[in-house]
């Protein structure tokens, strides 16, 4: 079996020789201002006395995340806007969104009262409302309700490197292990029709809107393909985009190219697709809840990533009330993930509230550990080493391994890593469309009508497979295994959310004895 699991319960260690920066992704600068990212280096930043230093992290230096208490509560808003205010920067509450009203934060901009955009950052912003005295300080329940938008990002890089985005290595060591063209000889397994199937949500960057493995509807259809898509949820989504990045306003995998005039394959582009594949490959008898939240370059926001969770379990919940038209899982894959500034490993936010709340209603979560080579906890996935609430569906965090069963040299390993599954090497499904600007090395006629010799195009994905690797990649795979086993019992839908958590865990004992 391709999945192993931890020798031990997952759980939090403290590591006090760790630098501040590990587990940090190393993003281009061009990537950082797609998104209004920023680096928080602890070194280089503003920090609150009498606390703990903080250590690295990437956030979104225009905006904060503002608990919906706060906004909607108008002497509370005033107050933390006047606690702002001589700072020089402000916040504009009237443009505060949410995705999901009612759960999480909202996502509120932050500018300067002064006009000057070089002197905004949220990270200052928070530091200086922290350390005030005056007779406008905050009271610490309302600072707590006020935090960082992080960047989340799925994995260190793409393209055809070993997750480095760098070409294959000369001579003996040229084999790669990242993102190339291959094709499939072997059929896809055969797909039952089944009165019920067991579903599995998939947040990332969304699928092509046809591809030989597998078919796709809208949710509104109704109909019994193998991935179903929300476009009443993208629509909502780009109504509330506020980054230059294109808005995820349709569920489709896109746009191919990267930014750029070099027209080069997207570095993420595909990143769904491929996670799709495996589950058709393993699964395929179950159904794929596409929600497309991941941008081509592998980003995501916290606020956005938190919206969908919400908006997976309020699914849940109006199915079991009763909405004929609600769409309800029963796991959630979650591919992307960022570290925390809290030098104790224990993150604040919303992040944890929408896990636990899947969690709580019996549905068991997913999550990639991260492929930076730290043994720093990479949240959600690091959630699983966190107490959980009684009768809860389990958290699973999944790190990769190579074909050989040995971890990954990329990926993330801890005490808080409870299970590897292979996330090296694998082949899925691609975009067939993907075609980008770099050609074969060498190109001749031919005998052949119609057809030339050539050296291998690595940019060139019309097969509509490849090889790539991550645990962004292992996690699909744990996930299918899981769902497999809960199949073992049956693919009824079980309304009492204890019930539902039992049969998880009950499927993973299972698996663990195997």
């Amino acid at each position: 079996m391709r999945l192993v699991f931890a020798d031990h319960e997952p759980h939090l260690k403290p590591n006090p020789r760790r630098d501040h920066m590990s587990g940090v992704p190393e993003l281009a600068y061009t990537t950082l201002d797609r998104h209004g990212g920023r680096v928080l280096a602890p070194g280089q930043v503003v920090r609150t006395a009498g606390r703990s230093a903080p250590v690295g992290t990437i956030y979104r230096y225009d905006r904060l995340l503002v608990d919906e208490s706060v906004i909607n509560d108008d002497e509370a808003r005033r107050r933390l806007e006047g606690a702002i205010s001589p700072t020089g920067m402000s916040l504009e509450s009237g443009s505060a969104s949410p995705i999901v009203s009612g759960q999480g934060p909202y996502r509120v901009p932050v500018v300067s009262s002064h006009g000057d955009q070089a002197g905004v950052d949220a990270w200052s912003l928070l530091q200086r409302l922290r350390t005030s005295t005056g007779d406008e300080s905050l009271p610490e329940d309302l600072l707590a309700k006020v935090r960082l938008e992080h960047l989340m990002i799925c994995s260190k890089g793409g393209g055809i490197g070993v997750g480095t985005g760098e070409p294959p290595l000369p001579g003996p060591h040229k084999h790669s292990l990242g993102r190339i063209p291959v094709d499939l000889v072997a059929p896809m397994p055969e797909r039952r029709k089944l009165d019920r199937r067991l579903r599995v949500a998939m947040l990332d960057t969304g699928v092509p809107s046809r591809h030989p493995a597998f078919d796709v509807s809208d949710r509104s259809e109704g109909r019994d393909t193998f991935v179903v898509v929300d476009h009443a949820f993208q629509t909502k989504l780009g109504e509330y985009n506020d980054s230059p990045a294109p808005p995820l306003d349709d569920p489709w995998d896109g746009p191919v190219h990267e930014p750029t005039l070099l027209g080069e394959v997207a570095s993420h582009f595909g990143h769904g697709t491929f996670i799709t594949g495996l589950l058709r490959q393993m699964s395929p008898d179950v159904q794929v809840y596409s929600l497309r939240v991941v941008h081509n370059d592998g980003l995501s926001y916290e606020h956005e990533i938190i919206g969908a969770l919400h908006h997976v379990a309020d699914q849940i919940e109006a199915a079991r009330g009763g909405d004929a038209e609600a769409f309800a899982v029963d796991v959630v894959v979650l591919a992307t993930g960022y570290v925390d500034e809290a030098a104790d490993d224990v993150p604040g936010g919303w992040m944890g509230g929408a896990v636990e709340r899947l969690t709580k209603l019996g549905v068991p979560v997913v999550a990639a550990a991260g492929n930076q080579s730290s043994d720093r906890p990479f949240y959600p996935a690091a959630f699983a080493a966190h107490e959980q609430p009684e009768n809860a569906a389990p958290i699973m965090s999944v790190g990769a391994l190579n074909p050989n069963l040995e971890i990954a040299m990329f990926s993330n390993e801890g005490p808080w890593v409870s299970c590897y599954a292979t996330g090296a090497g694998l082949v899925s499904t691609y975009p067939c469309e993907a075609a980008g600007s770099l050609e074969p090395e060498r190109r001749s006629k031919s005998s052949m009508r119609n057809r030339y010799r050539e050296s291998y195009d690595f940019d060139d994905f019309s097969s509509g497979y490849a090889v790539w690797s991550g645990t962004s990649f292992a996690a699909p795979v744990a996930a299918a295994y899981l769902l497999n086993a809960i199949a073992e019992s049956g693919v009824e839908e079980i309304q009492d959310p204890v019930k539902a958590a039992e049969r998880a865990h009950a499927a993973l004992a299972r698996l663990k004895s195997r």
